[in-house]
């Protein structure tokens, strides 16, 4: 003789524990997607900020393609939506200007933190020691600068246009150079 064993219906409970754990990892795999790091751009920290002048520390094993890719990226926010800048850490250079936060930056890529640093920015604008000076220049992988009207992409040190005494780093290549794009 067989005896039918008949199913039992899940307590209410458990429906409710299985929902539950169900939803939470539907939640968490969800999260994870929408907030996943950008891995077209190298890893990167905004160490230091002083007014339109930035700096950013890569890790010391970026290599120039990727820090190119960086550089682009910044391009890419330069011609869009500039506030897009906020989104990449960085702080308003332009606060007071009625055309936008973010009409004039220039960013420093570097692969060593203590050259990126608020002490080293500082020391290498106020321009009292060469050689303080000479270490941050040669130091720069990667420059951005964008201004009201100009844009440079350079991967090296190049100097302000009209800065006396300074000349562009050793194997300076540049990236992209001319009219800025819009706001």
């Amino acid at each position: 003789m067989e005896v039918e064993q008949s199913k039992k219906p899940l307590d209410p409970l458990v429906k409710t524990a299985l929902t539950l754990c169900i939803g939470l990892i539907v939640i968490t795999v969800v999260g994870m997607i929408l907030t996943a790091p950008d891995r077209s751009i190298p890893p990167y920290s905004v160490m230091a900020q002083q007014g339109e002048i930035v700096t950013v520390n890569v890790p010391p094993s970026t290599t120039d393609p990727e820090i190119e890719a960086l550089l682009v990226r910044f391009q890419t926010v330069g011609h869009g939506d500039r506030k897009q800048f906020a989104r990449l850490k960085i702080k308003p250079t332009t606060p007071g200007d009625p055309a936008g936060l973010y009409q004039r930056v220039t960013i420093y890529v570097f692969d060593n933190p203590g050259l990126s640093e608020e002490a080293s920015l500082k020391e290498y604008l106020r321009g009292r020691d060469p050689l303080a000076r000479a270490g941050f220049e040669r130091a720069v992988r990667g420059l951005y600068r964008l201004a009201a009207d100009t844009e440079l992409g350079v991967m090296g040190f190049v100097p302000e246009s009209g800065a006396k005494g300074e000349r562009p780093s050793m194997g300076v290549r540049i990236l992209f150079q001319g009219k800025a794009g819009t706001s």
